[in-house]
């Protein structure tokens, strides 16, 4: 009985670090479902990352920019947030809960699902470039599958 404590003990201690791995990666966009969220991330230099939620609906969309020394900013905190995607003028997500707002992620959103790379900015954090490369196969249309505006709800 105790060798086979020993043993599960063992294999579990084993899986532990697959279990602890980041979610995403550097060259693609991936998706995930936790706590009745649907999450998308992509990994970019250093500690920064770029991270999106949507809900069940009874929620906000979430995007959290994480810069390369790991500070984080999200959109609807309060500070300015920037999206600079491809040859388009950047687009500030700070607010979504103005009818403004609402079209400026919106936008951004959908540019995202159809660009090559985001320049992410914003107040006290360090910009960082990251790859749109999957985020169209992963990324819901924004106003669908919960991805919802402050404004909206």
């Amino acid at each position: 009985m105790k060798r086979t404590t020993i043993n599960a003990s063992l294999l579990a201690c084993a899986m532990l670090p697959l279990v602890a791995q980041a979610f995403g990666n550097h060259q693609t966009w991936t998706s995930g479902f936790a706590q009745g969220s649907s999450e998308y991330i992509i990994l970019g230099k250093g500690k920064s990352q770029l991270y999106l939620a949507c809900g069940d609906g009874s929620r906000s969309a979430t995007l959290i920019f994480t810069d390369p020394a790991g500070h984080d900013i999200s959109m609807d905190s309060g500070k300015r947030l920037l999206l600079k995607i491809d040859e388009y003028d950047a687009v500030d997500i700070s607010d979504t809960d103005s009818h403004a707002g609402e079209g400026s992620i919106t936008s951004a959103w959908n540019h995202l699902r159809n660009g090559k790379q985001v320049t992410v900015s914003g107040e006290n954090v360090r910009s960082a470039t990251f790859t749109l490369n999957g985020a169209g196969k992963v990324l819901p249309e924004f106003g669908t599958q919960g991805c919802l505006s402050k404004f909206v709800l």
